[in-house]
């Protein structure tokens, strides 16, 4: 028995601190470095403002690519919740439903949308490095019988 209670406050011990840990905070100004770009279709400027509470990440970019100058604002759960945004394209309003989840400290977007009656999903995966200076962006997109991914590396302002 008391082996028992002591082998159970040994696991409380132990768990607690890892139940106080909390998930990163993606908050701040963040600016692409255009040297870090990795794959296609992957702009050559990006500017990204996020802020982040307890339920929600917002975001707000402005980017610039070989397809000109977009600009968007989106907000998705932090709690595996769908999210439901709408972006404006030239070609009319899209409709997004987004699903962002925990992989441990990286946090993960799936979004969904349809695209001129094409299928699109896109994964981001976000992660910073210790310090919080740096935000490591995983672009994973399949539309149109194609999948491509791109890596970007932004900066804290």
């Amino acid at each position: 028995m008391r082996r028992t209670v002591s082998l159970a406050f040994s696991l409380i011990a132990l768990a607690s601190p890892l139940a106080a840990q909390s998930h990163p905070d993606f908050s701040g100004k963040w600016v692409l470095d255009p040297k870090s770009v990795e794959g296609p279709m992957a702009p050559t400027g990006l500017t990204l403002t996020a802020t982040q509470d307890a339920k929600t990440l917002k975001t707000e970019s402005a980017a610039t690519s070989q397809y000109g100058d977009q600009k968007s604002a989106l907000t998705v759960n932090l709690d595996g919740t769908p999210s439901k945004n709408t972006v404006e394209t030239p070609n009319g309003s899209i409709e997004l439903s987004s699903i962002g989840t925990w992989d441990g400290s990286t946090f993960v977007i799936k979004t969904t949308a349809t695209v001129n009656g094409e299928q699109l999903l896109q994964t981001d995966h976000w992660n910073l490095e210790p310090g919080g200076k740096t935000l490591h962006l995983q672009r994973d997109i399949a539309f149109g019988g194609q999948n491509f991914s791109m890596k970007m590396v932004l900066a804290k302002q």
